[in-house]
Protein backbone atom coordinates (compact mmCIF):
# COMPACT_ATOMS: atom_id res chain seq x y z
CA UNK A 1 0.00 0.00 0.00
CA UNK A 2 2.77 2.40 1.12
CA UNK A 3 4.51 1.67 -2.30
CA UNK A 4 1.37 2.24 -3.93
CA UNK A 5 1.29 6.06 -2.92
CA UNK A 6 4.70 6.28 -3.16
CA UNK A 7 4.19 5.35 -7.23
CA UNK A 8 0.90 7.80 -7.34
CA UNK A 9 2.80 10.44 -5.77
CA UNK A 10 5.79 10.45 -8.34
CA UNK A 11 3.32 10.39 -11.42
CA UNK A 12 1.29 13.37 -10.09
CA UNK A 13 5.18 15.44 -9.76
CA UNK A 14 6.06 14.31 -13.31
CA UNK A 15 2.68 15.40 -14.89
CA UNK A 16 2.73 18.57 -13.08
CA UNK A 17 6.42 19.14 -14.08
CA UNK A 18 5.51 18.37 -17.89
CA UNK A 19 2.74 20.50 -17.36
CA UNK A 20 4.46 23.39 -16.52
CA UNK A 21 7.30 23.14 -18.84
CA UNK A 22 4.38 23.49 -21.30
CA UNK A 23 3.37 26.68 -20.17
CA UNK A 24 4.71 30.55 -21.06
CA UNK A 25 6.25 31.83 -18.40
CA UNK A 26 4.54 35.01 -17.86
CA UNK A 27 7.80 37.58 -16.92
CA UNK A 28 6.97 41.01 -15.18
CA UNK A 29 7.20 44.05 -16.86
CA UNK A 30 6.56 47.91 -16.02
CA UNK A 31 4.25 49.38 -17.91
CA UNK A 32 4.93 53.37 -17.96
CA UNK A 33 2.51 56.34 -19.34
CA UNK A 34 4.02 58.30 -22.36
CA UNK A 35 5.82 60.59 -19.58
CA UNK A 36 7.19 58.12 -17.49
CA UNK A 37 8.58 56.09 -20.43
CA UNK A 38 10.49 58.78 -21.71
CA UNK A 39 11.85 60.11 -18.61
CA UNK A 40 13.55 56.81 -17.91
CA UNK A 41 14.39 56.38 -21.30
CA UNK A 42 16.42 59.84 -20.76
CA UNK A 43 18.04 58.41 -17.42
CA UNK A 44 18.82 55.41 -19.01
CA UNK A 45 21.12 57.62 -21.72
CA UNK A 46 22.12 59.84 -18.93
CA UNK A 47 23.53 56.53 -16.83
CA UNK A 48 25.57 55.29 -19.73
CA UNK A 49 28.26 57.98 -19.09
CA UNK A 50 31.37 56.97 -17.38
CA UNK A 51 29.24 54.06 -15.97
CA UNK A 52 29.76 51.39 -19.48
CA UNK A 53 32.67 51.24 -21.68
CA UNK A 54 31.38 51.96 -25.06
CA UNK A 55 30.12 49.05 -27.67
CA UNK A 56 30.04 46.64 -24.07
CA UNK A 57 27.01 44.22 -23.68
CA UNK A 58 25.92 46.30 -20.74
CA UNK A 59 25.56 50.01 -22.77
CA UNK A 60 23.77 48.23 -25.29
CA UNK A 61 21.30 46.50 -23.26
CA UNK A 62 20.64 50.01 -21.43
CA UNK A 63 20.48 52.05 -25.10
CA UNK A 64 18.43 48.58 -26.31
CA UNK A 65 16.02 49.53 -23.60
CA UNK A 66 15.55 52.80 -23.77
CA UNK A 67 14.91 52.46 -27.42
CA UNK A 68 11.91 50.26 -26.17
CA UNK A 69 11.39 53.24 -23.41
CA UNK A 70 11.09 55.67 -26.11
CA UNK A 71 11.97 55.29 -30.01
CA UNK A 72 11.37 59.01 -30.87
CA UNK A 73 14.76 59.75 -28.61
CA UNK A 74 17.27 60.47 -31.08
CA UNK A 75 19.97 59.70 -28.55
CA UNK A 76 19.49 56.01 -28.77
CA UNK A 77 20.42 56.25 -32.20
CA UNK A 78 23.50 58.92 -31.95
CA UNK A 79 24.59 55.73 -28.67
CA UNK A 80 24.46 53.35 -31.50
CA UNK A 81 26.12 54.96 -34.07
CA UNK A 82 29.16 56.11 -31.67
CA UNK A 83 30.22 52.95 -31.15
CA UNK A 84 30.21 51.57 -34.35
CA UNK A 85 32.39 54.91 -35.85
CA UNK A 86 35.23 53.58 -33.64
CA UNK A 87 34.99 50.71 -34.75
CA UNK A 88 35.15 50.95 -38.28
CA UNK A 89 31.51 49.54 -38.78
CA UNK A 90 30.94 52.39 -41.53
CA UNK A 91 27.52 51.27 -43.08
CA UNK A 92 25.51 50.69 -39.65
CA UNK A 93 27.42 53.99 -37.98
CA UNK A 94 25.75 56.30 -40.85
CA UNK A 95 22.89 54.44 -40.28
CA UNK A 96 22.09 55.08 -36.95
CA UNK A 97 23.50 58.66 -37.63
CA UNK A 98 21.02 59.04 -39.83
CA UNK A 99 18.06 58.47 -37.93
CA UNK A 100 19.34 60.72 -35.13
CA UNK A 101 19.32 63.37 -37.70
CA UNK A 102 16.46 62.72 -38.99
CA UNK A 103 14.60 63.27 -34.98
CA UNK A 104 16.75 65.90 -33.81
CA UNK A 105 18.72 67.60 -37.03
CA UNK A 106 19.91 70.38 -34.81
CA UNK A 107 21.32 68.20 -31.92
CA UNK A 108 23.09 66.04 -34.83
CA UNK A 109 23.73 67.20 -37.92
CA UNK A 110 26.19 69.24 -37.45
CA UNK A 111 27.87 66.41 -35.49
CA UNK A 112 27.59 63.76 -38.35
CA UNK A 113 29.42 66.46 -40.86
CA UNK A 114 31.98 66.38 -37.98
CA UNK A 115 32.29 62.64 -38.62
CA UNK A 116 32.14 62.65 -42.57
CA UNK A 117 34.74 65.15 -42.60
CA UNK A 118 37.38 63.46 -40.25
CA UNK A 119 36.19 59.95 -40.43
CA UNK A 120 35.49 59.40 -44.10
CA UNK A 121 37.00 62.37 -45.80
CA UNK A 122 33.44 63.02 -47.51
CA UNK A 123 33.49 66.93 -48.23
CA UNK A 124 30.57 67.72 -49.97
CA UNK A 125 28.07 65.51 -47.79
CA UNK A 126 30.14 67.20 -44.65
CA UNK A 127 29.30 70.79 -46.29
CA UNK A 128 26.07 69.79 -46.46
CA UNK A 129 25.52 68.88 -43.40
CA UNK A 130 27.18 72.30 -41.80
CA UNK A 131 24.82 74.19 -44.24
CA UNK A 132 21.91 72.82 -43.59
CA UNK A 133 22.76 73.04 -39.83
CA UNK A 134 23.52 77.20 -40.43
CA UNK A 135 20.08 77.63 -42.16
CA UNK A 136 18.48 75.55 -39.02
CA UNK A 137 20.27 78.08 -36.27
CA UNK A 138 20.24 81.40 -37.90
CA UNK A 139 22.21 84.36 -36.47
CA UNK A 140 24.26 81.47 -34.32
CA UNK A 141 28.11 80.25 -35.03
CA UNK A 142 27.11 76.27 -34.04
CA UNK A 143 30.41 73.82 -32.44
CA UNK A 144 29.23 70.39 -33.48
CA UNK A 145 32.05 68.10 -30.98
CA UNK A 146 33.34 71.69 -30.01
CA UNK A 147 34.54 72.60 -33.44
CA UNK A 148 33.35 75.96 -34.85
CA UNK A 149 31.38 74.90 -38.10
CA UNK A 150 33.16 77.77 -39.99
CA UNK A 151 36.45 76.04 -39.13
CA UNK A 152 35.45 73.05 -40.64
CA UNK A 153 33.30 74.28 -43.73
CA UNK A 154 37.40 75.96 -44.08
CA UNK A 155 39.11 72.44 -43.95
CA UNK A 156 36.11 71.05 -45.83
CA UNK A 157 37.04 73.55 -48.65
CA UNK A 158 40.84 73.43 -48.55
CA UNK A 159 40.81 69.40 -48.84
CA UNK A 160 38.65 70.06 -52.07
CA UNK A 161 41.43 72.17 -53.17
CA UNK A 162 38.58 75.45 -53.09
CA UNK A 163 41.34 77.43 -51.80
CA UNK A 164 39.50 80.59 -51.89
CA UNK A 165 36.37 79.43 -50.30
CA UNK A 166 38.37 78.19 -47.36
CA UNK A 167 39.76 81.03 -46.95
CA UNK A 168 36.53 82.96 -47.26
CA UNK A 169 34.90 80.57 -44.07
CA UNK A 170 38.71 80.72 -42.16
CA UNK A 171 38.39 84.38 -41.80
CA UNK A 172 35.07 84.02 -40.79
CA UNK A 173 36.55 81.53 -38.09
CA UNK A 174 39.02 84.30 -37.20
CA UNK A 175 36.82 86.94 -36.75
CA UNK A 176 34.74 85.28 -34.41
CA UNK A 177 37.54 83.65 -32.33
CA UNK A 178 39.31 86.89 -32.47
CA UNK A 179 35.81 88.64 -29.97
CA UNK A 180 38.41 87.87 -26.63
CA UNK A 181 41.35 89.58 -28.00
CA UNK A 182 43.04 86.61 -27.16
CA UNK A 183 44.57 84.58 -30.26
CA UNK A 184 46.52 82.27 -27.88
CA UNK A 185 43.06 79.98 -27.04
CA UNK A 186 42.61 79.41 -30.99
CA UNK A 187 44.23 76.11 -31.75
CA UNK A 188 47.77 75.84 -33.84
CA UNK A 189 45.54 74.04 -36.60
CA UNK A 190 43.88 77.03 -37.89
CA UNK A 191 46.83 79.25 -38.38
CA UNK A 192 48.23 76.20 -40.20
CA UNK A 193 45.83 75.40 -42.29
CA UNK A 194 44.59 78.77 -43.07
CA UNK A 195 48.71 79.39 -43.95
CA UNK A 196 48.96 76.08 -46.46
CA UNK A 197 45.95 77.73 -48.45
CA UNK A 198 48.38 80.28 -49.50
CA UNK A 199 50.83 78.08 -50.24
CA UNK A 200 48.90 75.84 -52.02
CA UNK A 201 48.49 79.33 -54.32
CA UNK A 202 51.80 79.72 -54.10
CA UNK A 203 51.16 83.10 -51.91
CA UNK A 204 54.52 82.16 -50.31
CA UNK A 205 54.42 86.07 -48.37
CA UNK A 206 50.90 85.76 -47.12
CA UNK A 207 51.29 81.88 -46.19
CA UNK A 208 54.67 83.25 -44.14
CA UNK A 209 52.68 85.95 -42.37
CA UNK A 210 49.90 82.99 -40.87
CA UNK A 211 52.21 80.66 -39.96
CA UNK A 212 54.30 83.40 -37.98
CA UNK A 213 51.27 84.06 -36.39
CA UNK A 214 50.11 81.15 -35.16
CA UNK A 215 53.99 80.64 -33.99
CA UNK A 216 53.57 83.62 -31.85
CA UNK A 217 50.69 82.43 -30.21
CA UNK A 218 50.93 78.79 -30.02
CA UNK A 219 54.42 76.69 -30.46
CA UNK A 220 54.08 73.88 -32.40
CA UNK A 221 55.83 71.38 -34.71
CA UNK A 222 53.52 71.44 -37.49
CA UNK A 223 53.89 75.26 -38.03
CA UNK A 224 57.57 75.55 -37.90
CA UNK A 225 57.97 72.60 -40.52
CA UNK A 226 55.77 74.65 -42.62
CA UNK A 227 57.09 77.97 -41.96
CA UNK A 228 60.13 75.94 -42.96
CA UNK A 229 58.48 74.57 -46.28
CA UNK A 230 57.49 78.27 -47.09
CA UNK A 231 61.02 79.83 -46.48
CA UNK A 232 62.34 77.63 -49.09
CA UNK A 233 60.07 78.45 -51.38
CA UNK A 234 61.23 82.57 -50.83
CA UNK A 235 65.12 80.97 -51.04
CA UNK A 236 66.26 82.00 -47.22
CA UNK A 237 69.16 81.32 -45.56
CA UNK A 238 69.12 77.70 -45.79
CA UNK A 239 70.61 77.96 -41.71
CA UNK A 240 67.44 79.35 -40.28
CA UNK A 241 65.66 77.03 -42.55
CA UNK A 242 67.32 74.20 -40.72
CA UNK A 243 67.02 75.68 -37.68
CA UNK A 244 63.22 76.18 -37.69
CA UNK A 245 63.32 71.82 -38.75
CA UNK A 246 65.61 71.16 -35.95
CA UNK A 247 63.03 73.19 -33.35
CA UNK A 248 59.87 71.28 -35.26
CA UNK A 249 61.65 67.81 -34.54
CA UNK A 250 62.26 68.72 -31.33
CA UNK A 251 58.35 70.10 -30.51
CA UNK A 252 57.71 66.66 -32.28
CA UNK A 253 59.16 64.38 -29.56
CA UNK A 254 57.96 66.31 -27.17
CA UNK A 255 54.28 65.45 -28.56
CA UNK A 256 53.48 69.21 -29.46
CA UNK A 257 52.00 68.36 -33.09
CA UNK A 258 48.54 67.82 -34.17
CA UNK A 259 47.32 64.72 -34.01
CA UNK A 260 43.90 63.37 -33.59
CA UNK A 261 42.84 59.61 -32.16
CA UNK A 262 40.99 57.09 -34.31
CA UNK A 263 42.04 58.73 -37.57
CA UNK A 264 44.90 60.31 -39.45
CA UNK A 265 44.90 64.26 -39.11
CA UNK A 266 44.61 66.40 -42.38
CA UNK A 267 48.23 67.35 -42.76
CA UNK A 268 49.78 65.35 -39.84
CA UNK A 269 53.63 66.13 -39.75
CA UNK A 270 55.79 62.80 -39.15
CA UNK A 271 59.70 62.74 -38.91
CA UNK A 272 60.24 61.29 -42.12
CA UNK A 273 58.47 64.82 -43.32
CA UNK A 274 61.38 66.72 -41.52
CA UNK A 275 64.53 64.70 -42.00
CA UNK A 276 63.21 64.31 -46.19
CA UNK A 277 62.89 68.71 -45.92
CA UNK A 278 66.06 69.05 -44.22
CA UNK A 279 67.94 66.52 -46.61
CA UNK A 280 66.86 68.90 -49.55
CA UNK A 281 68.35 72.11 -48.23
Amino acid sequence: MERLKIFYRNVFCIVLLMSSCNQQPKLYKKEFNETGSKKYAKQFIEGLHGSYYQGSPEEHFLIHEAGVLDSTLSDVYREMGASRVKRGINTEAMKKYAKAVELDPESWQGYRGYLYLYFYRDYDNAIKDFDELDVLTPNFVDYPQSENIDFMRGIAYMMKKDYLKAQEYFKKFFEHESKSGDLRYIESRAFMYHGITYFEMGDFENALEKFDLGIKNNKNADLFYWKAKTLKKLHSNPSDIKRLLQTSKELLAQGYNSRRPYVEEFYQTYIEDIEKLNSSI
